[in-house]
């Protein structure tokens, strides 16, 4: 029995899952003020009427989003790649603590 692919698996999980946490933290923080602009000016059109929200579209497309169907979609492909799953999330947090 040989463990070379096995650790081959984490190896690579774990490392690519450091170097894109360690990004998306960097991102996130520009993507996160972008985000806050854009809702306020959503918000402040909608508010001097200058922008009509349609509240029913949306939460319809939010129950989409969350069908447990399309959910099962989801998780079936990362519960077959477990290590490679598990060696990412450990190094994503890693890098998302370091970045």
């Amino acid at each position: 029995m040989s463990l070379a692919p096995a650790v081959y698996l984490l190896g690579i999980g774990g490392i690519g899952g450091f170097f894109i946490g360690y990004a998306l933290k960097k991102i996130a923080k520009i993507l996160a003020i972008a985000i806050g602009v854009f809702f306020l000016a959503v918000i402040s059109l909608g508010y001097i009427g200058a922008l009509i929200i349609n509240l029913e579209g949306f939460a319809e497309f939010v129950s989409k989003l969350l069908d447990p169907t399309q959910a099962a979609e989801v998780l079936m492909p990362l519960i077959a790649n477990l290590p490679l799953v598990g060696s990412f999330t450990f190094g994503f947090l890693i890098g998302l603590k370091k970045g």
